[in-house]
């Protein structure tokens, strides 16, 4: 589990770990958060403290390689609730500044088969034709797909291909701008908007998945199947009540399905979020576009306990 300060970019850390760690190991956590924490003899309240500063801590669950014979095993499952979908076609970036003070990016495109190089406000034209009555209620980003080349110590760089998101704040005549930085001329991005019906619908899915794993939960054979006992939910700050228009739609899905086992949970300022989810079907392939930092989403992580196998009969004597 992962906590930013929310004044470093997480990107480049999360991209490493993701680069290093084993495909099964799960992180997940707050982009944008503030934290306590305690290392070894310290502990430390980081919220407008002037003497530390800290840019991100982690708690790590890791396996013990020499626990007693007879324990099972801990799993952690992680699935996404996306509350995005796509506006439009794709573009390609043209021109690319970098406002490093402000850490946004200034950019002009062309759509995909298209020659013509769009200015700021001739993009979001074209998109608010898009968004027709959603044009006013829907927060706006682009997804822009980078292929970059990553490293770690003095191993030989491979390719790696990710989607980053950036919020869009704004276009005139010169430029669309956006947050954050890291996109370079001749990378694709599409727009997406914040999408309730998205959200419930992924919500939904994330249910039955759920109830699926419950029905596994078969007491007559529990020594031999897994057991949840616990879950935690990282939403977007975005969500909630004023988001769905009702109460409690992001934690339904676990809570329906395992009302009596506890569930904790944060809003976030921007959603971590890596490793395979075995709950939705949802398998990294290495060609994918992989993304780690997520917009308007809720992230479930799902504990569960597998029982060690019971010891073989000895066999009988004659």
């Amino acid at each position: 589990m992962m906590f930013g300060d929310g004044l470093l970019d997480m990107k480049p850390i999360v991209d490493a770990l993701d680069y290093t760690m084993p495909a099964e190991t799960v992180i997940v956590g707050d982009e944008r958060g503030r934290f306590l924490y305690r290392s070894e003899n310290e502990s430390r309240n980081v919220c407008g403290s002037a003497k530390y500063f800290t840019d991100a801590v982690a708690l790590i669950f890791a396996k013990d390689k020499g626990k007693p014979h007879g324990i099972g095993d801990i799993q952690f499952q992680i699935a996404l609730s996306n509350g995005v979908s796509t506006v439009g076609p794709r573009h390609k970036a043209v021109s690319v500044k970098v406002n490093e003070c402000e850490r946004s990016t200034w950019l002009t495109a062309r759509t995909e088969g298209h020659p013509e190089i769009l200015d700021g406000q001739q993009i979001l034209d074209d998109i608010n034709d898009e968004l027709g009555n959603h044009a006013d209620s829907s927060d706006l980003y682009i997804g822009v797909t980078k292929r970059r080349k990553i490293s770690i110590g003095s191993e030989k760089p491979r390719w790696i291909t990710s989607l980053e998101y950036h919020g869009v704040v704004g276009g005139d005549d010169q430029y669309l701008y956006v947050s954050g930085v890291g996109i370079k001329t001749g990378d694709y991005f599409n727009f997406y908007r914040s999408d309730p019906q998205t959200a419930l619908a992924s919500c939904s899915n994330i249910s039955a998945s759920l109830k699926k794993l419950k029905l596994e939960e078969n007491p007559k054979h529990r020594r031999h199947m897994s057991e949840v006992f616990g879950g935690f939910m990282f939403a977007c700050c975005g969500r909630g009540e004023p988001f769905f228009g009702r109460t409690n739609v992001d934690g339904s899905p676990f809570v329906e399905n395992f009302p009596r086992v506890p569930l904790a949970g944060i809003f976030c300022g921007g959603e971590i979020a890596r490793g395979s989810s075995r709950l939705t079907g949802e398998a990294q392939k290495d060609n994918d576009a992989r993304c780690t930092l997520h917009v308007y989403s809720t992230i479930y992580l799902v504990l569960s306990y597998t029982p060690a196998p019971a010891p073989a009969p000895a066999p009988l004597e004659h």
